[in-house]
């Protein structure tokens, strides 16, 4: 890769930025549109320019058509694949969602059973202490003779 930095004013900037934003592109492939496009717009025109002066033969032009058609495919296939991509991410976030809200679910779950676990345990002991108590007690705790 090659690292390529201009300078532009700040009007220019925040045009670019906003047509960039209203076509979704970052600043790096807004950049690159901009270039791919001025780059096939000054090829276009030298071929078109060359065909009316008599410099460019009919061959030429169909190159360029023949390189549209090819562009055009490819940028069919790449939507296609972007369209691809976009439905695996939705199906992945809401896996994702289902899984943190099995999650929290399951968090609620085990917080439950720890709360009964423990009152169960309580529950236990004391009757370990009430049997323990009764078995000391040999009369039954009814106070004598």
């Amino acid at each position: 890769m090659v690292r390529w930095t201009i300078e532009v004013d700040e009007e220019t900037a925040q045009r670019w930025q906003a047509l960039w934003a209203s076509r979704g592109l970052s600043p790096t492939e807004g950049l690159l549109f901009f270039l791919g496009l001025g780059a096939a717009y000054a090829e276009g025109q030298a071929v078109l320019s060359g065909v009316a002066a008599g410099t460019h033969s009919a061959e030429e032009v169909e190159r360029l058509i023949r390189r549209l058609v090819e562009l055009e495919g490819r940028h069919t296939v790449v939507r296609f694949r972007l369209f691809q991509c976009e439905q695996a991410l939705q199906r992945w976030e809401l896996s994702h969602g289902a899984i943190e809200t099995m999650s929290t679910g399951l968090q609620e779950v085990v917080r439950r059973l720890r709360e009964e676990n423990a009152r169960l345990r309580a529950a236990l002991r004391r009757l370990q202490g009430d049997s323990a108590a009764g078995a000391m007690d040999p009369g039954g705790g009814a106070g004598g003779a």
